[in-house]
């Protein structure tokens, strides 16, 4: 039997743990680096009205003429719509989407999206996933509960939530966090008698304690404001998103096309 020194052992010993963690890391990184990802559009949008003369956030206004112009052209270069949701279990399941999917959001659940928006995804078959900001119902300008309700029974449109109160979750402490973020799960479960499945950062705000708030609290998906249109599961509670703007016609056409 071959005695080796008690130094030779403990060498090949610390050797063996560092490679161990070596390949453990090469690994991990192999993983991340195959995950499997989608290459799916997310549109962002917010109001869909002629922007008032004094309003400091034009950028946030969208005529209805342009909004039904970019349906028109979804439709006629026959894009599939999905919803945040859909896009969340293809991620999980690792099956895709139908080819040349996109997913259209709309955030904090304004009155136009009832009045403007909702007829024109009726009359092109597109779907579209809503965020509502739960303590914004029934006030001037935004969605009443009875409004949440029919749409939440309409076959082209998904609810999620974008908290109580629309604050920036960033500012909040861990309590506070946690009642925007898993509370409103419950109380929008309530109103719309839907399951919530997505979740939208308020001003895309947040922090790694929010993310896992949100997995925590059962949401599929987690939306930011960051600009992207690849997708994996590694991801998923930080989606990101387009803004469309005011491109129309051949231009927008042609913005989609650039994506896929």
């Amino acid at each position: 039997m071959i005695i080796y020194p008690l130094k030779f052992v403990k060498s090949v010993k610390v050797s063996f743990i560092l490679t161990f963690i070596f390949l453990f890391f090469m690994a991990s990184n192999a993983k991340a680096a195959t995950a499997y990802s989608q290459n799916v559009p997310i549109l962002m949008y917010h109001y869909i009205e002629v922007a008032p003369a004094t309003s400091t956030l034009k950028g946030l206004y969208l005529n209805p003429k342009i909004f039904a112009n970019q349906l028109q052209e979804i439709k006629n270069n026959k894009y599939k719509s999905a919803f945040v949701s859909e896009l969340a279990k293809s991620l999980i399941s690792k099956k895709p989407l139908a080819s040349s999917s996109l997913v259209l959001t709309f955030d904090d659940g304004y009155e136009d999206f009832y009045t403007e928006a909702y007829p024109l995804l009726k009359k092109y078959e597109i779907k579209a996933t809503v965020y509502i900001i739960i303590n914004a119902l029934d006030k001037p300008g935004y969605l009443t509960k009875d409004q949440v309700r029919e749409l939440a029974a309409s076959k082209f449109i998904e609810i999620g939530s974008h908290t109580f109160n629309h604050l920036d979750l960033k500012t909040l402490n861990n309590r506070k966090a946690g009642f925007e973020i898993v509370n409103s799960k419950k109380a929008l479960e309530n109103i719309s008698g839907k399951q919530i499945l997505s979740f939208c950062y308020p001003y895309g705000h947040y922090n790694d304690y929010d993310i896992k708030l949100a997995q925590e609290a059962g949401y599929l998906a987690s939306l930011t404001t960051n600009a992207g249109f690849k997708h994996s599961i590694l991801d998923i509670h930080t989606l990101t998103r387009l803004r469309p703007d005011s491109r129309r016609g051949s231009e927008f056409s042609k913005w989609l096309k650039m994506l896929f």
